[in-house]
This record gives C-alpha cells, sequence and structure tokens, in this order.
C-alpha cells in the first residue's frame, strides 16, 4: 500500500512539474523553441549462465519532456538568455525481482527494486556573440560525463559549462560538475569512486576541452578533467577521414587516455590506448579495432557512467587491468529496401587480463543490434530497437541479455 501511494505521488509529481515546465518556459515560447516528447518501453533482461547467480533486468515505461529555448535579447548589446528545462518519470511494469539492474532505483536495504522515478532539471543559458555559458542542468558529450541512453532514463549533470568557438578551426569548452544524476537515481549526487570496496567522493569535475579542426578530413580534441580528491583524466583523441571515391572511405579513429591519482592515495595509474578502422561503402561499414590497458583497471566512476569515448565500450567494460581487446564490427544500412532499417554485429575478445590472484583472464562479447524508425505517417516518430548480447569469460560470470526499446518522440 506505501509504494503504490508513493507511486502515485510521484505520478502526481511528474505531471505537475511537465504542467509547470510548460506554463513557466511557455509563456516565452515561439516559432523556434524546441520541444520534444519522448515515450520509451524498456524491456530488459540478463540471463546468467549459472542458477545461483539472480538474473537482472525489468520492464519500464518512460515518459520524459525536454524543453529547449532560443535565445532572447536583453537590455545588454549583445547579449542573448535562454531558459532549459527536462522532466523525466519512469514506472516498473514487471514484478520486483528484488535485485539491482542498472535501470531502476534499488534499495540496498530492502532489496527492492523502486515502483517507479522522477528525474527534472533546469538550465539558464546566456549568449554573446559565440560564447555560450549555461548553468545548472547539463547534457554533456566528454570523457567522465556521457550521455547514456542505452537503458530508461537518461543521466545529467549540475554545474556550470563554457563553449566558446575561438576561430574557423578553434572551439574551448570548461566547466565545473559539482553533482551527477545516474541514469537509475534520483536526484543529483557527488561523484564518488569505489576502490578495494570503499567508497571515495568528489566535490567535483573541472574540466577544459579544445577541438581543433585542421581541415575538412582531419579534427583533434584534446580533454583534461580534474576529479577532485579522486583522479585526473587526460585525453587526446585523432579522427581522420579519407575518401577513396564516391562511394568508398576510410574513417580512422586514435584514442589516448590517461588517468592517474591526484594526491588522493588510490594509487591510480592507468592508461587506455586504442585504434579503429572502419571502412564504409555504400550501406556497408566494416570495422576493426584494438584496445589496450596499460597498468591498473581503468577508473570509471560509481553511477553506471558509461565512458563512450572508448573505442571499445560493450554491455560489458572492456579496461580491466593490462587488458588488450581486439573489436570486429559490420553494418549494413537497409535504406536501398526497407528505409530506416539498420543492423550491426560486434564482437569483442579480450585477454592477458590481469586479475588480483595472479591468474590471466580473457573474456569475449557478441552484439546483434537492430533498429527501425518508422516511415508511414501515421507512425512518424516511433522507433523499435533490439540488442542481443553474448558475454563469455574464463573466470567470471557468463550471461545471455536481450534489451527491446520501443520509443516515441515528437517534436514541437
Amino acid at each position: 500500500m506505501d509504494s503504490l501511494r508513493t507511486s502515485k505521488r510521484k505520478l502526481f509529481l511528474a505531471v505537475s512539474h511537465l504542467t509547470i515546465t510548460g506554463l513557466l518556459i511557455g509563456q516565452h515560447a515561439n516559432a523556434d523553441d524546441n520541444w520534444k516528447l519522448s515515450l520509451k518501453n524498456a524491456y530488459i533482461n540478463r540471463d546468467f549462465d549459472d542458477t545461483a547467480v539472480k538474473d537482472t533486468g525489468s520492464w519500464s515505461q518512460g515518459i520524459s519532456l525536454f524543453y529547449n529555448s532560443d535565445y532572447k535579447p536583453t537590455p545588454i548589446d549583445q547579449l542573448e538568455i535562454g531558459l532549459d528545462g527536462s522532466v523525466q518519470y519512469a514506472v516498473r511494469l514487471s514484478d520486483d525481482k528484488h535485485v539491482a539492474d542498472t535501470v531502476l532505483p534499488f534499495d540496498t536495504e530492502t532489496q527492492s527494486q523502486a515502483d517507479d522515478f522522477l528525474k527534472y532539471g533546469a538550465t539558464l543559458k546566456l549568449k554573446y556573440n559565440d560564447n555560450i555559458l549555461k548553468v545548472g542542468e547539463l547534457w554533456l558529450d566528454l570523457p567522465v560525463t556521457s550521455v547514456d541512453a542505452s537503458r530508461q532514463l537518461l543521466a545529467s549533470y549540475l554545474g556550470v559549462n563554457f563553449n566558446s568557438k575561438i576561430n574557423d578551426k578553434l572551439t574551448l569548452e570548461a566547466g565545473r560538475v559539482t553533482k551527477v544524476s545516474p541514469r537509475n537515481q534520483e536526484g543529483f549526487h557527488k561523484f564518488t569512486y569505489t576502490s578495494n570496496g570503499v567508497k571515495h567522493d568528489s566535490d567535483g569535475l573541472n574540466y577544459i576541452d579544445l577541438r581543433y579542426q585542421f581541415n575538412d578530413n582531419l579534427k583533434a580534441e584534446y580533454y583534461f578533467g580534474n576529479l577532485e580528491d579522486l583522479y585526473d583524466k587526460h585525453y587526446l583523441g585523432l579522427d581522420h577521414q579519407y575518401k577513396i571515391s564516391d562511394k568508398l572511405s576510410l574513417l580512422s579513429k586514435f584514442k589516448y587516455f590517461n588517468a592517474q591519482d591526484s594526491g588522493s592515495g588510490l594509487d591510480i595509474d592507468s592508461q587506455n590506448i586504442g585504434l579503429i578502422e572502419t571502412l564504409k561503402y555504400d550501406n556497408h561499414s566494416f570495422g576493426i579495432g584494438y584496445q589496450k590497458i596499460v597498468g591498473d583497471a581503468y577508473p570509471i566512476p560509481d553511477g553506471f557512467l558509461p565512458e563512450l569515448y572508448f573505442i571499445n565500450w560493450n554491455v560489458t567494460g572492456f579496461f580491466k587491468k593490462e587488458e588488450q581487446s581486439y573489436h570486429f564490427i559490420y553494418a549494413y544500412n537497409f535504406k536501398d529496401y526497407i528505409p530506416g532499417l539498420n543492423a550491426i554485429a560486434k564482437y569483442s575478445y579480450g585477454d592477458q587480463i590481469k586479475m588480483d590472484n595472479g591468474k590471466e583472464n580473457q573474456e569475449s562479447e557478441l552484439n546483434l543490434i537492430g533498429s527501425y524508425n518508422f516511415q508511414q505517417p501515421a507512425l512518424k516518430g516511433v522507433g523499435l530497437q533490439y540488442l542481443y548480447a553474448k558475454y563469455d569469460v574464463d573466470y567470471g560470470k557468463d550471461f545471455d541479455e536481450n534489451r527491446v526499446f520501443l520509443t516515441y518522440t515528437k517534436k514541437f
């Protein structure tokens, strides 16, 4: 009964926030403003081969509303102002499995999955020429702070972000993130990192990101992030595209990460070096990649925050101590036969993993991904995605995983 009352209360709050957000920011809306309504029905199930291990997963329905305002003039010459807002709400449709599934909030004391959860935020933004300052909820596409759409609700961040187009080739982004709202938690929380079973807090992430476009085919990116009281992260990336013919091109990506503890005593010393080559011919894409971890397992903050910048980021993480991994990808766009249909097959293999007991481990993962965006006018905005993952490891837990997403997006 208590959980039912809690769900009703959160549903009422979600509707209230949706309504209030619409009233407040709708007063200033015009034809250039962007509203996005998103519905997501998500079924996720991980089935472990070991019957002694509980399977994880859930079935949930989400509804989210995002608003991005146009910039409005202010009394100060060339200074413009705007306001963004978001409300995300999801309710569990499946029975409580009493196990954490990285999708829904989980109470470790009662060993219960939440019936539902609610996330919301707002962003004040100021624009002066080619400089933009944002304060509040942030949606960042950077190392450490990516936005992950692989579960139900999206992670977001709280802080200050400054973006400046210095010239036609160079852009600068800098900021401070004080808290994070993980994909499976309500509200905003401090960054944490768990080492040897002990959780360590951080007061915030300070970062700077520089992107330089050498020419139409070559671009570079450098990132530095200081996760206070935990560790520093450096990232260097190079992207090059070589067009062989109208239908044939080669895309090369090199990525280097370096993480060192910042006087925290956590003894973090890890590097990640990766290279991937992707050959695109007409509707086909063939990719082969290599990633090497030098030193310790590469540190990732708590809260299931993905490092989408990695060459190889899968359902599982191929960033264990001393691991080297190989990735083979094939993708096909069916646009000439079934417009809106795409398919991807990916196989990853990792070895030379150094375990604490001195043994050497190896792992592999197969991903099969299909997505279809309906083209019929009556079904515009409806999408269907399916992922199958098979994971095998010498020392650990093998599993099969299925994810099915039915989505609807409406912009107005």
